[in-house]
Order: structure tokens, then C-alpha cells, then sequence
């Protein structure tokens, strides 16, 4: 309602007939049956689809912030950068991925320090425990033993939310994944589930890999090629085991028949992830060596921090990508996962 000194009042559940006073003027106010209908048909075409693609874009994006702003879970939307409105389809969309929600971008600043304080410690004894001349030392494999604990610790908490990257992203999700509760039995078998697959697509698939790196003496750019062809043909075993396990919930479901069979059913379309994974993996392990080359102890340790938070951002864009590649084949795939189960 307007009144005759211009002031614009609001009046929620008035009636035809009601009579009140401006409470800036003091003038008198009557509700009229023509001030009612105005009020609900500007209602009406508020709520109604505006016609116009310009306006309807800008209609969905005025409900999308209400829906945002009252909304608990708004720490979803606030990245460094804004989500794309659909399930990105190109590499390039994914790979910023890891920076678009705020899941995300904490993993990538708490995470790294945390891994580069706990690793320093249990390399640097590991390496003096095996450069010891004299045999084996119990007192120095005692000390290696809490360094390693947190160390593990860490790694299982960063995993179990790279589980929760691939179930979301399965589920054609964009948002990130909500951070894992800091539970030591749910950290402890999710490293586990990951140490399993990682071992049979190991064993499988990458000891070719391993075989050339050790044997190949110094590593030119050829060689580099061929490891990323070499990781990729590991990693074909690895992520589908890894992938079935996670999705299945299940250690037992990246068993050869359920793997293979998958392997099979998706054909070349898989080569995607597969390529991927056997660049991030080269990648990342290029990193970690340079940094043990490097001489400087603060470029050393820059270097090695520098590692960790490549290792932590490829791994999310490569399980975005996986997940995806799964959420393009469920229906062929035909896997089942409760959605409870993970919490995203």
C-alpha cells in the first residue's frame, strides 16, 4: 500500500476493509477489495515464468540464491570460483574442479601442511633407519612407529574424502561432497579399501610400470611417454577396482569378475580415465622425485610441500572425472550404491 505522503507500506493477512494509520504521517489507511487484487495478481507474475530467455535466466538465478541463502548447506557454493550450472563434460571444466566449493579448497589448504609435518619426520627416520650400518635398530623403527601412524591418519582422511569425490560425482552431482567426520575406524577402513585396490590394480597393472622405472636408467622425455602409457594400462584394472569397491561399499566387489566384466561392458569410452590417471600419477611422482633431487633444504621443502598439494589437487580432478565417466554408464554398468551410505 502507497499512501498520500508517499510512504510504502506493507500489511501481511490485511483484509478488505481494514483501516489503519501510516506510521509516518499519522494519515488513515483503508484496505480496499482493488488494493487486494492488485496485490496478489503482482504476486502472481512474480512467481510465474517470466517470458524471454534473457529474463527467464535471470528469474532462475534471483530462485537459486533464495534457495542458497536459506539453505543450510551453503559452505557447498562458496569456492574460489562458481560451479558450473550442469555436470562438466571436458577435461578442462574438471580441472577446476577441486576449487569450486568450499570442501575443496580446505582440503587443499589444511591437508598438505598436515601431510608435509608427518612425512618429513617418518621419511627422514625411515631413510636413516635403512642407511644404518651397524643392522637393524629397534629403538629407530619405535620411533618411526607414531610418525607413520599420523602420517596414515592423514592419508585415510584425505581418502575417505576422495571416496565421497567419486560417489558424488557417480551421482551426477556438482556441488563437493561434505568433509568426513574425524572418525579413526571410518579413516582406518577407508585406507584400507584403498590400499586393497590400489594393490590388485598394482600387481595386475602396474608392474610393467614399476619395471621400466627401475630399469630404464635416466628418464628422458620418451620415457616419459611411455610410463604415461604404461601407468594408463595399469591403472585400467586399478580404477574399476577402485571404483566398484567405493560405489559398492563392498572390498569384495573389485573382484576379476566384476572388474572385467565392467572393463568390457564400457569398451574405449574407459580409455578417458585411464589416460588421466597414468598422467597424474607421472606427474605427481615427477614432483616428489625433484624434490628429493633438489639440494637446497628450503627449496627441498617447498618443493616437497609443493608435491603434496599437486598429489591433493590431480587426485580430486582425476576421481571427478571417474565418477562422471561412471554417472555417463550407469545404466550399462547396472551398479547399485545407497547414497546414505557415503553422506555427500
Amino acid at each position: 500500500m502507497v499512501c498520500a505522503c508517499g510512504k510504502q507500506l506493507r500489511a501481511p493477512g490485511a483484509k478488505p476493509g481494514r483501516v489503519g494509520r501510516c506510521p509516518a504521517c499519522g494519515g488513515e489507511l483503508r484496505v480496499s477489495e482493488e488494493t487486494l487484487k492488485t496485490t496478489l495478481l503482482t504476486k502472481k507474475s512474480e512467481d510465474a515464468e517470466p517470458e524471454g530467455p534473457s529474463v527467464q535466466v535471470a528469474a532462475r538465478t534471483r530462485r537459486k540464491k533464495r534457495l542458497r541463502s536459506s539453505s543450510p548447506d551453503t559452505d557447498i557454493w562458496d569456492g574460489l570460483v562458481a560451479a558450473p550450472s550442469r555436470p562438466e563434460t571436458t577435461l578442462r571444466e574438471s580441472l577446476l574442479y577441486p576449487l569450486w566449493g568450499a570442501s575443496g579448497v580446505a582440503i587443499l589448504v589444511f591437508l598438505p601442511p598436515l601431510f608435509w609435518i608427518t612425512s618429513v619426520p617418518f621419511i627422514t627416520m625411515l631413510t636413516a633407519l635403512m642407511g644404518n650400518q651397524s643392522g637393524f635398530s629397534i629403538a629407530a623403527l619405535l620411533i618411526c612407529i607414531p610418525a607413520f601412524l599420523g602420517l596414515s591418519a592423514v592419508l585415510g582422511y584425505v581418502l575417505l574424502f576422495l571416496g565421497k569425490v567419486t560417489a558424488s560425482s557417480a551421482m551426477g552431482e556438482i556441488h563437493h561432497p561434505h568433509l568426513p567426520d574425524w572418525d579413526l575406524s571410518s579413516i582406518y577402513f577407508g585406507l584400507g579399501r584403498w590400499i586393497w585396490a590400489g594393490l590388485i590394480g598394482g600387481i595386475i597393472g602396474g608392474l610393467p610400470c614399476v619395471v621400466y622405472w627401475i630399469y630404464c636408467g635416466d628418464i628422458g622425455f620418451f620415457d616419459r611417454i611411455i610410463l604415461v602409457e604404461l601407468a594408463a594400462v595399469g591403472a585400467i584394472y586399478g580404477l574399476m577396482a577402485l571404483l566398484a569397491s567405493i560405489l559398492f561399499e563392498d572390498l569384495l566387489a573389485a573382484n576379476p569378475i566384476t572388474v572385467v566384466r565392467a572393463i568390457m561392458t564400457v569398451g574405449l569410452d574407459y580409455a578417458r580415465p585411464c589416460l588421466v590417471a597414468g598422467v597424474v600419477i607421472v606427474v605427481v611422482s615427477t614432483l616428489f622425485a625433484s624434490a628429493f633431487e633438489v639440494e637446497n633444504p628450503a627449496l627441498a621443502a617447498f618443493l616437497f610441500w609443493l608435491s603434496w598439494v599437486a598429489a591433493v589437487y590431480l587426485a580430486m580432478v582425476m576421481l571427478r572425472v571417474l565418477g562422471l565417466f561412471y554417472a555417463g554408464h550407469a545404466r550399462a554398468l547396472g551398479w547399485f550404491r545407497d547414497r546414505t551410505g557415503w553422506g555427500v
